[in-house]
């Protein structure tokens, strides 16, 4: 029929516009707040559901901080920063940036970097003093972002690593922030996944299902799967001469599991829409609707948040080499935790990466699965 639309038709995700200014590597673009011109940037995004995975990485966002107890960690004094700027690199939909921004005076400069900034709000309802930008973060860092900023905050890129070496992304992010600055990295330990029951009679085969069936489809450049490198962070900060080291682990709360566990199936979810074929991608949905159904009856998934804190040295600046700081302490616990075992001075930061030498083609098939990745974990 002529007015019929096929199922390719309703399938296949049209080019969007990436509508926000700032874009081009961090530079401003005047052209690219009314999605006209060369200067747009084009991403692949669904056409139904948008909605839903910004809505996830929202509520993910407030889970984390309501079982933090803070956005930047408590050790952290800006206190007497003049001109202070702060950088939330893979910001998602901004959310974490937009609510720190309220805490602090308008002085503050406060920039997000994405590969895709298209989920963030217009330009128009921004805060005077935070943007939206465009960054590869995989690609070359922009020198015109070297020593810039007193803090650096990265979250969730446990998938986007690869071959479980943080150390590319922790030279280019260390060139974002000015000698004495703070990196704050935040990730999901996944080595301290466990399954949590109401009553030990439940079942929780679909759930334990879950996380082995996605692991058996592992990628090759290593990116899906198990990441060990995370509850290693602390050394690999020590490695790049980072100081004043600290971290902080932070379990969810048994009467906020069942929330928690609801972002995790959404996660899993977009991962079997986005990533795998068809027929993995059915079979993972249908693990995921039998695991909502245990989670239902008092089933979830217990895992820690791991933060970890270090301030880049007043002389060594470049992150390169080996040596640094000594590893400070780590901390367990609920919200508001003090720090331990730390020097004076804490911080935060962030991140941005760095690989060079990469061809086209791998640059054009890394920047699609960081749109992906970043959709589904912000």
């Amino acid at each position: 029929m002529e007015n019929e639309r096929s199922a390719l038709d309703v399938c296949t995700p049209p080019l969007t516009p990436t509508t926000n200014a700032k874009i081009d590597d961090g530079i401003p673009d005047k052209d690219s707040s009314n999605g006209a011109g060369e200067s747009v940037v084009y991403t692949l995004k669904p056409s139904t559901r948008a909605y839903a995975s910004t809505a996830r990485l929202n509520l993910q966002h407030y889970l984390w901080k309501d079982q933090t107890g803070y956005l930047l960690h408590p050790s952290i004094s800006l206190s007497g920063a003049e001109n202070l700027r702060i950088a939330d690199v893979g910001t998602g939909t901004g959310i974490w940036l937009l609510d720190l921004a309220r805490t602090l005076p308008p002085t503050a400069q406060l920039d997000g970097f994405d590969i895709d900034i298209s989920d963030c709000p217009p330009e128009q309802w921004l805060p005077q003093n935070v943007t939206m930008r465009h960054l590869d973060a995989l690609g070359e860092m922009p020198e015109h972002l070297f020593g810039v900023y007193d803090v650096v905050q990265l979250r969730l890129f446990q998938v986007v690593v690869r071959d479980n070496d943080p150390g590319p992304l922790l030279r280019n992010v260390l060139k974002m922030l000015k000698p004495g600055g703070y990196l704050q990295w935040a990730e999901y330990d996944m080595s301290t996944q466990t399954t949590i029951k109401a009553s030990p009679s439940l079942s929780s085969s679909a759930l334990d299902a879950v996380p082995a069936f996605v692991q058996g489809f592992q990628r090759k450049d290593g990116r899906v799967g198990v990441q060990n490198w995370i509850p290693h962070l602390p050394t690999h900060f020590h490695t790049h001469h980072l100081t004043h080291i600290l971290s902080a682990r932070h379990p969810t709360t048994p009467s906020f599991l069942p929330h928690q566990l609801d972002v995790f199936l959404l996660t899993y979810e977009e991962l079997a829409a986005k990533t795998l074929a068809k027929g993995p991608g059915d079979t993972l949905r249908g693990l995921i609707e039998a695991a909502s159904e245990e989670s239902r009856r008092g089933v979830a998934w217990g895992m820690e948040r791991l933060v970890v804190v270090g301030r880049k040295g007043e002389e060594r600046g470049n992150g390169d080499g080996d040596g640094g700081g000594g590893v400070g302490g780590e901390e367990r616990g609920g919200k508001g935790m003090e720090r331990e075992n730390a020097a004076p001075g804490g911080g935060n930061g962030a991140g941005a990466m760095k690989v060079s030498g990469v061809k086209e083609k791998r640059k054009s098939r890394r920047e699609s699965w960081l749109r992906i990745w970043k959709r589904m974990s912000g």
